[in-house]
């Protein structure tokens, strides 16, 4: 019986030489040519190498599915690990290496997928593998504030050894972000949520998103859709509510919308737009229907103000635990006694939709705001 172990690793040559010269990073050839004008030297296999060797053990058991040289290949000779080259990069090594190399130790299979490199390394594996793969980030470069990678080299390392001896190790989403390099030597802090990975799902030994500069309406709301997207059930018929809030998704997802009227996506597309209470409850009825909704800033009412389409048939059909409210920060401070509220033409549906509620304000962010009248 073949108990072989596949792990992925793909190392960015040029990750984190832009950190002691003081370049805030390596994203773009002026900037790299820059750092090495500046006597900049690489990094990232030396940190790499940190993780690798707590696999040298395992090494009877394991196939590492790497690129060629310096982006896996040199380092899997060194330590004498297994290794099968599935991408061959060119000299020098560029971002379209990384997305290539990522394709296809996603398309050869791994159990997990180690980089090493920074947030733009980050974005480049997210670009190539989307969010259903598991990844762990080897942290080598200048930019590290994606919530995808381990709290040090050495973190890596022992997740990777406890799933290279087959350990049960569960996964969860985790948020790639990526730092502006032109704003970020001006002074100006501005990331923005590029998408999510799966990682292993080891908290003490993981880093947590930074915060700072990371805080925009916008920002939470294309987290929060982002998050619904990842999370739509395939056979499900999400209808979503009014407002600019609740159409995060159809943006996120590039459709039309009636932005005060009520829509219905399924598998991804737009199904209907403009719903009438009719239409709705004849999707209620299927018992696959989902909501969407924000509540109204400054007032907190989820049902019962401009969307009455929405009716105490539809709602009751729906049921409470199928409804999923969305709401930024600023929003959710707006609201009176931090209160949600529900208007209905029917006492008793109202009566079922009180309780709590777990508002998505970001990526798996969530808020937990009572519903009382």
């Amino acid at each position: 019986m073949n108990n072989t172990k596949a792990l992925g690793l793909i190392v960015n040559p040029i990750a984190g030489m832009g950190g002691k010269v003081a370049l805030k990073g390596t994203d773009g050839k002026r900037v790299l040519a820059a750092a090495r004008a500046k006597g900049a030297i690489p990094e990232s296999g030396e940190k790499a190498e940190r993780a690798m060797r707590l696999l040298v053990p395992y090494r009877e058991n394991l196939l590492i599915r790497t690129a060629s040289g310096p982006m896996g290949e040199d380092l899997c000779q060194k330590l004498d690990l297994p290794c099968e080259v599935v991408y061959r990069a060119g000299a020098p090594t560029s971002p379209a290496d990384t997305i290539a190399a990522a394709a296809a130790i996603r398309a050869r299979g791994a159990a997990l997928l180690l980089f090493a490199g920074g947030d733009g390394t980050a974005r480049n594996i997210c670009e190539a593998v989307g969010s259903d793969f598991p990844v762990l980030g080897i942290p080598a470069g200048v930019k590290i504030q994606s919530a995808v990678f381990a709290l040090h080299p050495e973190s890596a390392g022992a997740i990777a050894a406890n799933i290279a001896q087959s350990l049960p190790v569960s996964m969860l989403s985790r948020e790639v972000v990526d730092l502006d390099e032109d704003a970020y030597r001006t002074g100006s802090v501005r990331a923005a949520l590029f998408g999510s990975m799966l990682v292993p799902n080891q908290p003490d030994a993981l880093q947590s998103m930074k915060q700072g500069g990371f805080s925009s309406e916008e920002d939470q709301l294309r987290g929060a859709a982002l998050y619904l997207r990842d999370h739509m059930e395939p056979d499900a018929f999400y209808a979503v509510g009014s407002g600019s809030t609740a159409k995060c998704i159809s943006r996120l997802l590039g459709l039309e919308y009636e932005l005060l009227g009520v829509d219905m996506i399924h598998g991804g597309t737009l199904v209907e737009k403009d719903l009438t209470e009719e239409r709705l409850w004849s999707y209620a009825q299927t018992g696959r229907m989902k909501i969407i909704v924000s509540p109204i800033g400054g007032q907190g009412f989820l049902f019962g103000r401009g969307n009455h389409q929405f009716s105490a048939r539809v709602l009751r059909a729906v049921g409470k635990e199928n409804l999923l409210v969305v709401a930024g920060e600023a929003k959710l401070l707006s609201l009176p006694r931090h209160r949600l509220h529900v208007d209905c033409d029917d006492p008793e549906i109202c009566r079922e939709l009180r309780g709590y509620y777990q508002v998505l304000c970001g990526y798996g962010r969530f808020h937990s705001l009572l519903c009382q009248d």
